[in-house]
């Protein structure tokens, strides 16, 4: 048994500054670019793994099973549905679905901003829900530099769309995430993410015309914004609650470019006529994709499939490792879910083979790109493996326990704190699901702390998160490479967005505090 201290070393401030030490290192190394990704995530696990063992007084044998239950997590589920996304957007791509939904999208004339709503918005939404990180500022920044819009608007337009739908943004991996780091049931994390995103998600589209466009524009067309913009949260609401919170984000999206394209027909928006069977046909891989993913939650089929893999306790951690007071007094449970063939990624690996399949690509051809992509997301596996280890062994290591005895008496005022530290952490890495395996389990600490209910908390947290994203480094390079923009023009997007990225926690702040007064956290 491991009994977790809170204050290893007197007065609590000594213990508080050593706890925040591997997250000032990050965040120093992340912002002066002194090491690559890879090499700065390995670093800052090294010093965390020096901590919790000998300040924090962890077992060596407890620190390796932790590390261990860190990298199983975040191969699966994690970079496995990332992964499985990403394979059903490149054979999508060489398939030219992604080339015929650009083509439908694009004939949209007067004017920038209908461009802006319809494929600067509605594809980016859609893109980021399937293929999440930054595929969709690669793809529609430089498709709407194509059709005409200005290179710096471009790059807003992308990076102000890519945020909000974040929430749910790579078949909903995120939130997958929160719920592992916090320890709270996935069910409650939906129904308490999709309540606080329900307002966020409304004013994205007008969000996007004001950064792009203008007061002027933003205000002329306001009605196709809050209609859209409704549509959008409706759809994406009902269907995380009531379908799969993993298609949320996809269905939303789908629904809001419908909308946008009928209100925009029904002002003679297009140049081109197309009928609704073409439409349909462009999205062929998404619908696949659709019929997999809800065949795969059927509970005949869940039910069958669950029974192929197995649930592994973490040996020499599972209910091994005892929180106390201020927190409870309770065993944390370690428990790597291996359902590999039950998991919406393997849904997604079979649209992607029926993709290729009906589409006469053949599947020699897939399997060449399902080791491709398997190859080019190598990286990618290694920076979740250490992150998410980073993030596990906060939490059973009792170092988030200690970085939380900073908020005991701030009481509501966390309100305000928990979104900005979501927003920093995006901001940092680029990444939300990496900002909420870093700082999402203190998110639960912070919450008992300061009596604030700790699922609503962490949902404020993760919905807040994604406005770092509008002016993460790693986005602004990739806008601005996309867009065809001169080098330094970074810092341009990043002072005319700032203001924009910083309006997402302060919303979220904002909703939060008007649930809390009803009493619906």
């Amino acid at each position: 048994m491991f009994l977790q201290t809170y204050v290893p070393l007197s007065p609590v401030v000594w213990s508080v500054l050593l706890a925040v030490l591997p997250l000032v290192l990050l965040c120093l190394l992340l912002a002066t670019a002194w090491m690559k990704p890879p090499g700065v995530y390995g670093v800052t696990l090294l010093l965390t793994i020096a901590l919790a063992g000998g300040v924090w007084n962890m077992p060596m044998g407890m620190i390796t099973s932790t590390v261990l239950y860190g990298v199983l997590f975040a191969l699966f589920p994690l970079f496995y549905m990332i992964w499985s996304s990403l394979l059903l957007f490149r054979v999508a791509e060489k398939c030219r679905y992604i080339d015929s939904i650009q083509n439908t999208l694009k004939s949209a004339e007067n004017g920038i901003e209908w461009k802006v709503l319809l494929v600067g918005f509605g594809l980016t939404a859609f893109i980021d829900s399937t293929a999440g990180f930054l595929a969709p500022i690669t793809i529609v920044t430089a498709l709407l530099s194509q059709l005409g819009v200005d290179r710096e608007k471009s790059a807003v337009a992308t990076l102000t769309s890519c945020a909000i739908p974040a929430v749910y943004g790579a078949v909903g991996v995120p939130i997958l995430l929160l719920s592992q780091v916090t320890g709270h049931p996935l069910t409650e994390i939906l129904r308490q993410s999709a309540c606080y995103d329900f307002v966020p998600a409304m004013a994205a589209p007008f969000l996007t015309c004001l950064a792009t466009c203008g007061w002027k524009s933003a205000k002329q067309f306001l009605s196709p914004c809050l209609i859209g913009g409704f549509c959008y949260a409706a759809a994406t609401l009902i269907s995380v609650l009531y379908i799969s919170p993993f298609l949320g984000g996809m269905i939303g999206a789908g629904v809001y470019i419908a909308v946008i394209v009928l209100l925009a027909k029904n002002r003679r928006i297009f140049t081109e006529k197309w009928l609704a069977k073409q439409f349909l046909k462009s999205w062929w891989p998404f619908v696949l994709l659709t019929l997999c993913v809800m065949i795969w939650n059927l509970p005949i089929v869940q039910t069958a499939l669950l029974r192929i893999g197995r649930d592994w306790p973490i040996p020499m951690l599972d209910k091994l490792v005892i929180t106390q007071a201020p927190f409870g007094h309770g065993a944390l449970s370690a428990v790597w879910k291996g359902q590999v063939a039950a998991s919406a990624g393997t849904a997604m690996i079979a649209a992607s083979l029926l993709t290729a399949l009906t589409s006469g690509m053949g599947w020699r051809a897939w399997f060449q790109i399902f080791i491709s992509s398997l190859y080019s997301m190598r990286w990618v596996a290694f920076n979740l493996s250490m992150i998410c280890s980073v993030g596990f062994l906060l939490v059973y290591s009792g170092i988030a326990g200690t970085l939380a005895y900073p908020f005991q008496h701030m009481a509501a005022g966390y309100l305000l704190i928990a979104p900005l530290m979501g927003w920093l952490g995006t901001f940092l890495t680029g990444s939300n699901a990496a900002s909420i395996a870093l700082f999402g389990g203190l998110q639960t600490f912070a919450a008992q702390m300061v009596r604030l209910p700790p699922s609503g908390i962490a949902a404020c947290f993760a919905v807040a998160a994604v406005g770092g994203k509008m002016i993460a480094p790693q986005a602004l390079e990739v806008a601005v490479q996309s867009a065809g923009l001169s080098s330094g023009s970074e810092s341009k997007l990043l002072k005319r967005l700032a203001g924009f990225s910083l309006f997402v926690p302060l919303l979220s702040s904002v909703v939060a505090s008007v649930w809390k007064l009803a009493g619906m956290t």
